[in-house]
């Protein structure tokens, strides 16, 4: 079905947060300049959270014509910015209100097919797009998501799906009814803004979960209609380890506020991972979920009030002599990287070593390490880290797509770390355990 084959006039604002992304700001208004907009009267409004790439001079210089920048004068990250902007727009004429990530990519129909859900479809509050994974163009990154009770966190729809069609995936019905649309490309109707309000004050994260449930719970369905297509970076390649402090801490906060349940299961089910982290020598990354948790026991809100406790150093800072380094295959991605490795190849600062293919092989170069290490550094992301490699190299780096993060691997450290994670989590488990207990009774 052609999605503006039954649209009447619509007027519609698009809000669109960022920070220090000029160039990724332009695209994605060059993408709106090719919108179908039939019907549509399209304002769009750029909130910029204090940007230090001159991004507002260079918007009102070359696009004063197609947008507004609203400043807000600090950083607010994406909740404070969409906040913002939902309060600005939400007391002008407007239909609809459009939340874009700063990052994403619109297909020409991306803003059309939602503005059809939303006029045919009364009970529709909010309705969301598929999202496809920026470096993988035809690979679904999600059409929705729905609550996994079983995990206490959240299950993507269609995740990973590659070359299947919007037909597909509606079989036959209008759109999806899913209970969470992510605020990459989200449409919600003036009134239900009105109804709902903004953002919690989340910084970043599961902002737009805790919004979906509260409009959810004020009786609107949230819908996916995968005829709308958007492209986001996936997580897979600009995830960092601080943004662990944001999921922990701000889902428990979701939690609480619409599935108090699962606080604790939340709790219960980091266990296994953050001892994982810990085991392979990732304790850094351990620690700033803990500090997630520990700050919603705290009451913290907002940006992270403390700086991650690790340091990251460049390539340049942690070879700089002759070394024979291992790199995972999948760190880079990033071409400043690639380019930086491939420039100390050439001015043989690095040797590149690559493991035996052979499992028999490999396993002998294995048990040989645990006397002499066969590498001199080895360079492993730390979100899919190649364990194997961690027993190879004198010296072992965690890359976390900013920097490179050192790391001790041996028995005594990594039986530390464990040993401060059960612990740590175990004092928060009974914390928590605590709150739910004092919160039953109040209520009661």
């Amino acid at each position: 079905m052609n999605p503006i084959k039954f649209m009447r006039s619509a007027k519609v604002a698009a809000i669109i947060v960022t920070w220090n992304k000029l160039y990724h700001v332009c695209l994605l208004l060059e993408d709106i300049t090719k919108l179908d907009l039939q019907y549509i009267e399209l304002d769009t409004y750029v909130i910029d959270n204090a940007s230090s790439d001159g991004t507002q001079a260079y918007l009102e210089q070359h696009y004063s014509s197609l947008v507004k920048v609203l400043q807000t004068g600090s950083n607010l990250g994406g909740s404070g910015g969409f906040s913002y902007g939902l309060e600005v727009v939400s007391k002008l004429e407007y239909d609809y209100i459009w939340l874009l990530d700063d990052d994403v990519r619109l297909e020409p129909l991306a803003l059309s097919a939602l503005v059809t859900t939303l006029q045919n479809y009364q009970e529709v509050g909010l309705v969301g797009s598929q999202i496809r994974k920026l470096q993988e163009p035809n690979t679904i990154q999600e059409v929705g998501s729905f609550i996994n009770s079983a995990k206490a966190h959240l299950k993507t729809n269609y995740s990973n799906y590659s070359n299947i069609s919007t037909e597909e995936i509606l079989k036959g019905r209008p759109y999806i009814s899913v209970d969470v649309c992510a605020a990459a490309s989200l449409l919600v109707r003036q009134e239900t803004v009105q109804q709902i309000g903004v953002f919690e004050d989340y910084f970043l994260h599961f902002d737009d979960v805790e919004w979906c449930l509260r409009a959810k719970q004020g009786g609107w369905i949230i819908a996916a209609n995968p005829a709308s297509i958007v492209w986001h970076h996936s997580p897979d390649f600009k995830c960092r380890p601080w943004v662990n402090y944001y999921d922990e801490r701000n889902l428990c906060y979701c939690w609480q506020k619409h599935r108090p349940e699962l606080v604790l299961k939340r709790v219960v089910v980091s266990l296994p991972r953050l001892v994982y982290y810990a085991i392979t020598g990732r304790y850094f990354l351990t620690e700033v979920s803990l500090a997630g948790f520990q700050d919603f026991l705290a009451g913290v809100r907002g940006k992270i009030p403390r700086t991650p406790n690790y340091i990251e150093y460049s390539l340049n800072e942690i070879i700089n002599q002759s070394a024979k380094v291992f790199v995972q295959s999948s760190i880079y991605q990033d071409n400043l990287q690639s380019q930086v490795l491939t420039k100390m190849e050439v001015e043989q600062k690095l040797t590149l070593w690559c493991p035996p293919k052979e499992l028999a092989k490999r396993l002998l170069l294995w048990l040989f390490a645990c006397f002499w290490k066969p590498i001199d550094i080895a360079i492993i992301t730390y979100q899919k880290p190649e364990i194997y490699a961690l027993n190879l190299a004198r010296q072992v780096y965690y890359f976390t797509g900013n920097g490179y993060v050192p790391v001790s691997i041996n028995l005594l450290a990594l039986a530390q770390a464990v040993t401060q994670t059960i612990r740590q989590m175990w004092q928060i488990y009974w914390q928590v355990r605590f709150a739910n207990s004092s919160y039953h009774i109040c209520r009661t």
